[in-house]
């Protein structure tokens, strides 16, 4: 007897596991499908209901006499709210209005208008924003509306505010808010400096007690504030006050801002500065050369049968200071005739080499070189080097001449004594004001105190020249880079003060170039019958003479 053996097969674990996936493919690609149509659609029939209430909201603009066609606060002035929210087939929809005068250019545009009304008609600009679901929507409609006869400015004056940067050149994008509270018509109005510097306010209406307030461009760098002042007890006499706009007159201004710039100050009571100076009266002490020569007071290249090297070098070290906090300069007194050239790089190494260029990754441009004659160390890190040779190629394709090199000094910070917990006052040089004894009322002008390093971080402040005063009357001995301080616009600044004991009768020198850097290490005597002071200038370019006589 035969007999039939019968298998069942269920479906295993692997394959629901792949229809499964399989589905959810199929179905969230179709799901995901019928979400988008779905979206497509309901937005799709938003901005088609914006584009009617659109419409229908400029035909009703257009039905209102030509002196109503304005906003509520706004410059033009009117009856329109500048923002409100309208719902229409259940989609609410929020509403900005903008009205403004055009200068059209058929009769000339801005100071060349013809009949010198810039306001020649109106502009309307409607813009709607709304939500469905997690997508929002946004359209906007412009119509121009012009009065039945020809432009007037009865009623109304215009504005123009000129806006310029820290260079003193006009600056577009700037904010401009135009305030005035009057009761008999407020208005609050911004608008953005235009191409060329300038916002425009036509047919502001006529009243006095006009503000301004200009800030800088949105994105991007914060800027400072300039303004109009309301005087007020603490500022009884502002320099620039609120102003008034006449029928049929235009009112200029022009206010001045510039990008925001940090600034930390740092006071000490003393530092102590070295030096490495070498003058090349002879080769001896330099560490190493080639086809160059000393005429024992410089350094040029070697000379055979009256013919100069084409090139030669030498190396210069190494400088190893005891201590050592910050390198600060090199400076190389140098001349160099017409074909003839130097350049200067910083290796490390032992002091009979080989020598080691150090990399532009840790001195950016050194591999290079430099042929500047007042180098800045600072960005030098003295913890990876705390040990530098200065390398010299002199060149020249003229072998009748040399270039010649006097001196070069390498300048450094062994310490410093900080000024812990020091308070001050920072005043810069802008005013805004006098107060009722006239006296001048400056734009920043704050007290406070150093923390335990002896420095403050004062965060952005703008540009301007900036002094210190100290409880004592304490003498500024030195101030790096410069003192009083120029803090420049977008430009991060450093201040460093060394403060001593107030002299009746001092002198603070500061020796710099032509383009206006410090130059250290230079002798300066001071002198007159019965006196006679020779001083360094340090790494800043200053020295102080205290105790001179009257």
């Amino acid at each position: 007897m035969n007999s039939q053996l019968t298998h069942n097969r269920g479906f295993s674990l692997i394959e629901v596991i792949i229809v499964s996936a399989l589905s959810v493919l199929v179905f969230g690609g179709l799901f995901a499908s019928f979400k988008y149509s779905f979206q497509v659609i309901s937005m799709s029939g938003a901005k088609l209901s914006a584009i009617s209430l659109a419409n229908d909201r400029l035909e009703y603009f257009r039905s209102l006499p030509y002196d109503n066609v304005g906003t509520i606060l706004g410059i033009v002035p009117g009856t329109i709210p500048q923002n409100s929210t309208l719902t229409l087939n259940g989609i609410e929809f929020t509403e900005r209005v903008l009205v403004e005068y055009v200068d059209d250019p058929a009769d000339g545009q801005d100071v060349l208008d013809t009949n010198s009304i810039p306001a020649d008609y109106k502009r309307v600009k409607l813009e709607y924003t709304w939500n469905v679901g997690e997508i929002s929507g946004q359209i906007a409609l412009i119509s121009n509306i012009v009065p039945r006869s020809i432009e007037t400015t009865a009623g109304g004056g215009t504005v123009r505010i000129n806006v310029i940067d820290e260079n003193s050149l006009l600056l577009p994008g700037a904010q401009v808010r135009l305030i005035n509270s009057s009761s008999t018509g407020p208005i609050d109005v911004t608008r953005t400096s235009a191409a060329n510097g300038t916002a425009l306010f036509s047919g502001a209406p006529a009243d006095s007690n006009y503000e301004v307030i200009v800030t800088g461009p949105i994105g991007g760098f914060d800027y400072s504030v300039d303004q109009t002042y309301q005087a007020t007890t603490s500022l009884p006499n502002p320099t620039r006050s609120p102003f008034s706009v006449l029928e049929a007159d235009i009112s200029t201004l022009t206010f001045q801002i510039g990008k925001l710039s940090d600034l930390t100050v740092a006071l000490n009571s003393s530092v102590t500065d070295g030096r490495y100076i070498e003058d090349f009266t002879s080769l001896a002490s330099v560490a190493s050369s080639a086809k160059v020569a000393s005429t024992g007071s410089e350094l040029e290249l070697a000379e055979t049968g009256g013919l100069y090297e084409t090139l030669g070098t030498v190396f210069i070290g190494p400088v190893t200071p005891v201590t050592l906090e910050k390198w600060t300069a090199l400076r190389l007194a140098a001349e160099m005739p017409a074909l003839t050239t130097y350049r200067a790089y910083l290796y490390t190494g032992p002091a009979v080499g080989p020598y080691n260029l150090i990399p532009d990754i840790d001195f950016p441009g050194n591999s290079a070189g430099f042929n500047d004659p007042i180098i800045d160390l600072l960005s030098l890190d003295p913890v990876a080097y705390p040990s530098i040779i200065v390398a010299l190629v002199l060149e020249t394709s003229d072998t009748a001449v040399t270039p010649t090199v006097d001196e070069v000094g390498v300048y450094y910070r062994e310490a410093n004594t900080p000024m812990a917990n020091q308070a001050f006052s920072i005043t810069g040089t802008k005013v805004i004001g006098t107060d009722v004894a006239a006296s001048p009322i400056y734009k920043y002008n704050i007290s406070t105190t150093t923390d335990g390093d002896g420095s403050v971080f004062l965060g952005p402040v703008e540009f301007d020249a900036y002094q210190l005063a100290v409880p004592g009357g304490l003498d500024v001995y030195q101030g790096c880079p410069a003192y009083p301080f120029i803090q420049s616009a977008g430009v991060d600044g450093d201040l460093e003060l060394v403060m001593g004991a107030n002299n009746n009768n001092s002198l603070r020198l500061s020796v710099a170039d032509t383009l206006g850097r410090p130059i250290p290490g230079i002798e300066a005597v001071f002198t007159r019958p019965g006196y006679n002071e020779t001083r360094y200038t340090g790494v800043c370019g200053q020295t102080y003479f205290p105790g001179v006589a009257t």
